[in-house]
C-alpha cells in the first residue's frame, strides 16, 4: 500500500486524478484534476501514482535547480549501494555534505526510484495544496447546481447575476456566503469544453479546443483543386454613373494544392450559385491569354487544362446537377468537405484572407468587420466599378501572389508550378474531341430563344453570327449560352453542330455583366420615378380617365334623351283618332232636312206581331 500525498496525482479507472486527503483507513479522497469540484473517495488498491510531468528545464531558477541536482546525485549513489550497511553509511554520508537531514534524503531516494529526474526534487510551490477546499459541501452543491443550470445555458448570462442567485441561495439555507473570487475560480475551473459546449454551441467548442487534424495531400499539379466564394472587402461604383454605389462582389477563387497557383477566378454581384462555380470552372479550363488581355493585364498565367479533382465544402451551390454533369462530361472528379472539418479547406481560406487584406487598399473598403470600420464611408469613397476591380484582384493574383516566396513551399507559386512540370505529371489538356469554345454551352447558364431576321434578342440586345441563317423564321426556340460577366456575346450550337459566337450588333455596345445590366434596369425606373415624370404620368391617367368619363356620361344623356323622345313618339302613334260621320248629299251644308223619311231602314216586322 502507497503513501499518497496532498495535491499529488494519481490515476484511477485511466483518468488523471488528484489526492485532495490524506489516505485513512484505506480510502482517499481524489478529485478530478480538470474539474475540482467533483470528489471521489475510492480504495487505496484502485490508484496509483501518475507518472510525473516533466517541466520545462530551461525555466528553472538556477540556484533551486543546482540544489536539486545534488541531491539527485546523492540519492543515485544510495540507490547503486549493494548492501544495506553501505547504504546507510552513504545516507550519513550525503546528509552531512547537503547539511540535510537523513529523512530528507529517504523521499528524494523514494522519489528518484519512482522517477528518474532531477525535476521530481525541486522544491515545491508552498501554500495550499491543489485541489483542497474550505467550503462546506452544501455550499459547494449549490455553487456546483447554480453554474450548472443558470451559468452554462445558451443565452450566456453574466456571471456576476449568477454570484448574487448563489449568495441569496446560501442566505435561505443558513450557509456562510462563499466570496466572490471563490465562486468565479469554480466556474474557472469548469471544463473549458464543457463551458463552451453549453454557452457558446458544440460547434464552436470542437473548433477551439478539439484537435483537428488531416489535410488535403496532392503531389501533382492539378492534381486537386480547391474552390471556394468570399464577399470582398469593398464597395464598388455603377460604371454607368461613378456618382453611385452598386455593393460589394462576390469573389469565386479556385487554387491548385500541390502547386498553390490560382486557376481560376470569377467576379460578380450575384450572391454565390452554380452558376458562379461553373464560371470560375471555365476560366480555370481555358488559357488566360485572352482573358488577360480583355482586362489590360500583362503577366504570366500559365495555369489551364482539366484537373483530376475538385474539393468543394457541402454548399448546395456546389451540389447542382447542371456542375455535376459539366465535370462528369470531362473527366473530373468532384470531392466534398468531411462535415465539421473545416480545416480541410484551409489551403483556399487563407488564400482568400490573402487577397481580402489586399482590398484594404482601394478606396471605399468595407474592412472586415463594422468596429474596424470606424467611421470611414465606404460607400462614399467607393472609386472601382466591377470591372476595375476584377482588373485589380487579377493583377494582384498574376503579378504579385504568383511570384511572391510562399512560405511553405518556401519559392514563388509560379515556380513550383514550373518545377512539377518537368515532372511527370497529369495530362492536362482539354480530353480528345473538345475545343475551347465547346466549354461556354457545357457550363454557362442558358436561355431558349427564336433566331428571328434581326437576330437572338436577349437582354435588350440583338446578337448575331454567320451560319444561323437556316434557322430563320423556323418558329424553333434553342438553348443560347451567355457569360453572365460578359454581354457582348452569347454561345449556340449552330445548325452544323458547331459552337457559334454570335455578337452583339450595336456598335456601340459596351461591356457590361448581367449583374450591371439588372442593376441599371432597376436604377433607371428608381431614377424615372424621382425626376417629378412619375406626378406628370399620374397626372396624364387621372385626365385620361375623366375625359372617357366626361365623353361617355355626355353619349349616356344623349342617349336617354333620344329615348325619352322615341317613347313618346311611340305612345302617340297607338291612340285610336275619331273619324267624321259621313253625311248624305242632302245633309250638306246649305241644304233642307227631310224629317218624315228615316235615315235608317226599319227591320221588316215578323208574322203574328
Amino acid at each position: 500500500m502507497s503513501a499518497f500525498d496532498i495535491g499529488q496525482d494519481v490515476l484511477h479507472q485511466g483518468m488523471r486524478m488528484r489526492v485532495v486527503d490524506a489516505p485513512y483507513n484505506g480510502m482517499v479522497t481524489i478529485c478530478d484534476a480538470g474539474n475540482a469540484s467533483i470528489l471521489h473517495q475510492v480504495s487505496l488498491k484502485d490508484v496509483a501514482v501518475a507518472p510525473l510531468a516533466v517541466p520545462q528545464v530551461s525555466s528553472i531558477d538556477p540556484i533551486a535547480w543546482n540544489g536539486a541536482e545534488r541531491c539527485a546525485t546523492a540519492a543515485r549513489d544510495i540507490i547503486a549501494a549493494r548492501t544495506v550497511a553501505e547504504r546507510q553509511a552513504r545516507y550519513e554520508k550525503h546528509a552531512l555534505e547537503l547539511g540535510c537531514a537523513k529523512r530528507t534524503l529517504q523521499r528524494a531516494v523514494r522519489r528518484i526510484r519512482q522517477f528518474d529526474a532531477v525535476s521530481v526534487l525541486l522544491p515545491r510551490r508552498g501554500g495550499r495544496p491543489t485541489g483542497v477546499r474550505l467550503l462546506a459541501p452544501a455550499v459547494e452543491e449549490i455553487i456546483a447546481h447554480q453554474l450548472e443550470k443558470q451559468w452554462l445555458v445558451e443565452n450566456k448570462p453574466n456571471l456576476s447575476d449568477i454570484i448574487d442567485q448563489i449568495e441569496s441561495a446560501c442566505r435561505d439555507e443558513g450557509l456562510a456566503i462563499p466570496c466572490k473570487a471563490t465562486i468565479r475560480k469554480r466556474a474557472d475551473a469548469l471544463d473549458a469544453y464543457h463551458t463552451m459546449c453549453l454557452r457558446e454551441g458544440a460547434k464552436k467548442a470542437e473548433y477551439t479546443y478539439k484537435p483537428m487534424v488531416g489535410h488535403i495531400h496532392a503531389a501533382l499539379a492539378l492534381e486537386t483543386v480547391q474552390i471556394d466564394h468570399t464577399l470582398a472587402d469593398v464597395m464598388l461604383v455603377s460604371s454607368m454613373d461613378r456618382t453611385v454605389s452598386i455593393g460589394r462582389p462576390w469573389v469565386t477563387l479556385a487554387v491548385d494544392v500541390a502547386t498553390r497557383m490560382v486557376v481560376g477566378v470569377y467576379v460578380s454581384l450575384e450572391s454565390p450559385s452554380a452558376v458562379s462555380v461553373a464560371m470560375c470552372l471555365v476560366n480555370a479550363l481555358l488559357p488566360k491569354d485572352e482573358f488577360l488581355a480583355s482586362l489590360g493585364i500583362q503577366g504570366n498565367w500559365p495555369v489551364s487544362g482539366v484537373m483530376q479533382t475538385i474539393h468543394m465544402d457541402n454548399g448546395r451551390d456546389f451540389h447542382s446537377e447542371a456542375l455535376q454533369r459539366g465535370c462528369s462530361q470531362l473527366g473530373i472528379d468532384t470531392q466534398y468537405r468531411p462535415v465539421g472539418s473545416p480545416h480541410y479547406g484551409g489551403i483556399i481560406e487563407r488564400l482568400i484572407g490573402t487577397f481580402m487584406g489586399r482590398c484594404r487598399l482601394l478606396p471605399g473598403t468595407t474592412q472586415s468587420n463594422v468596429v474596424k470600420k470606424g467611421d470611414y464611408d465606404a460607400e462614399g469613397e467607393a472609386a472601382l466599378t466591377l470591372r476595375e476591380f476584377t482588373a485589380f484582384l487579377v493583377n494582384e493574383i498574376v503579378n504579385i501572389y504568383h511570384v511572391k516566396e510562399h512560405r511553405t513551399l518556401e519559392m514563388s507559386p509560379l515556380q513550383k508550378w514550373g518545377e512539377l512540370q518537368k515532372q511527370p505529371s497529369l495530362s492536362m489538356a482539354l480530353p480528345a474531341g473538345w475545343e475551347r469554345w465547346m466549354l461556354p454551352t457545357t457550363f454557362f447558364p442558358y436561355e431558349s430563344r427564336l433566331v428571328r431576321r434581326t437576330g437572338i434578342q436577349m437582354f435588350n440586345r440583338s446578337y448575331w453570327a454567320e451560319g444561323l441563317e437556316d434557322w430563320i423564321g423556323d418558329g424553333v426556340q434553342r438553348a443560347v449560352s451567355y457569360d453572365p460577366g460578359e454581354l457582348t456575346k452569347v454561345y449556340i450550337v449552330g445548325p452544323k453542330g458547331d459552337v457559334l459566337v454570335a455578337h452583339d450588333t450595336r456598335e456601340d455596345a459596351r461591356a457590361m455583366s448581367l449583374q450591371e445590366y439588372r442593376w441599371h434596369q432597376k436604377y433607371k425606373r428608381i431614377l424615372s420615378r424621382s425626376d417629378g415624370s412619375i406626378e406628370q404620368l399620374d397626372q396624364g391617367l387621372n385626365t385620361r380617365q375623366d375625359f372617357i368619363k366626361k365623353a361617355t356620361n355626355a353619349t349616356r344623356k344623349e342617349h336617354r334623351q333620344a329615348a325619352i323622345a322615341k317613347g313618346k313618339q311611340r305612345r302617340a302613334a297607338d291612340v285610336p283618332v275619331p273619324q267624321e260621320t259621313a253625311q248624305p248629299q242632302s245633309q250638306k251644308a246649305g241644304a233642307s232636312i227631310d224629317f218624315s223619311t228615316p235615315a235608317f231602314p226599319l227591320p221588316a216586322r215578323r208574322k203574328g206581331a
